[in-house]
């Protein structure tokens, strides 16, 4: 698939994304997927594979310092050294980028709206690892956005997919046992990424998740059962889709009250349901990835029950980090149930 760039701001900012085009019907669901740390869109190219099989359009967006992407200049260091309101500026304006390309895609390519009957049609924000620090800020800033980019959101926007979230992408208590690879001081900083990159495609050997008791997650050890994702990937694939350059551990780790902030404001907020009234969001983990996301789902459950949320919650049997690219067809109707 082609790369093609969408400005998404006055200033010629853009947003590089592929795009597996418009499917056989004229009234389908478009997916906005959004890649997570290490990885570009690419990761989803087996994905994007499938989906017209399954009435979907997915179109793979590259964040910001990914390559095709307008990058940073100076304001890259605001969320480790700037204040709390700069920080909270700088993440609401990525979720007005991604909510802004999301609008004027919607009327550049004139997607379908949601059908009246609520079953297909209309568009849905998927948060891959990383991926879900855009996309919670993307909800929560809608109200940030122009008249008429709120109009075509309130008219498309009918879900909100946050897969494999870690805690800290998302504002979530880290549990006390929490480890990767960005945390080990043993280990030269130049090596974090590189090694990270690797780990993550494990798959991990937990306890009974039954019992959602941190203490039976595996912080540290892959499974020596099943070989990781990365073995699976060509030379040629593991070359087009890891992107090693991006450091975003320490962006992300300063700045979690604005990721809570955001994430409750996209699961929670009034004002957010009144604007875009059919959204639904879901939380889906495998329960043979690394530890974190299944403690930010366990962490997100607890919220959801206090305050009487509708959120719901997936735990996929067997599935690790990437099971969207080990299997991608299934992964793809997991997707589509959640829509």
């Amino acid at each position: 698939m082609t790369v093609q760039t969408l400005a998404v701001d006055i200033n010629g900012t853009v947003l590089a994304y592929t795009d597996s085009g418009k499917p056989a019907s004229d009234v389908y669901i478009t997916i906005f997927a959004l890649h997570g740390m290490g990885f570009n869109g690419g990761i989803f190219k087996r994905l994007a594979a499938v989906a017209p099989k399954k009435n979907i359009r997915l179109v793979a967006i590259n964040r910001r310092q990914y390559e095709g992407s307008t990058p940073f200049g100076p304001e890259a260091a605001i969320p480790i050294t700037g204040s709390e309101d700069e920080k909270t500026k700088f993440l609401a304006s990525r979720g007005i980028e991604l909510a802004n390309f999301a609008a004027t895609f919607i009327e550049k390519n004139n997607l379908p709206p949601i059908s009246a009957d609520g079953k297909t049609g209309g568009v849905a924000f998927l948060g891959w690892s990383a991926g879900n620090n855009l996309t919670c800020a993307a909800v929560a800033n809608i109200d940030g956005l122009s008249a008429g980019a709120q109009a075509r959101l309130r008219s498309h926007l009918r879900a909100h997919i946050m897969y494999e979230a870690p805690s800290i992408v998302i504002g979530l208590p880290l549990p006390p046992d929490n480890w990767f690879p960005h945390m080990d001081k043993s280990m030269p900083a130049e090596k974090h990424t590189p090694m990270f990159t690797n780990w993550i495609t494990s798959y991990f050997d937990h306890g009974d998740l039954a019992t959602k008791d941190l203490k039976v997650l595996n912080y540290h050890l892959p499974s020596p059962y099943r070989r990781p994702s990365v073995y699976s990937m060509t030379r040629e694939e593991f070359d087009a889709i890891v992107d090693m350059g991006p450091e975003e551990f320490a962006p992300l780790f300063m700045s979690q009250a604005q990721a809570a902030a955001n994430l409750n404001k996209a699961c929670f907020s009034e004002t957010i349901k009144s604007l875009v009234p059919a959204l639904k969001t879901t939380f889906i983990a495998g329960e043979r990835s690394a530890s974190y996301a299944i403690a930010a789902m366990w962490s997100l459950e607890s919220e959801n029950e206090a305050r009487g949320g509708e959120l719901k919650t997936v735990l996929i049997p067997g599935a690790n980090h990437f099971y969207h690219w080990e299997e991608p067809e299934e992964a793809l109707q997991v997707f589509v149930d959640a829509l």
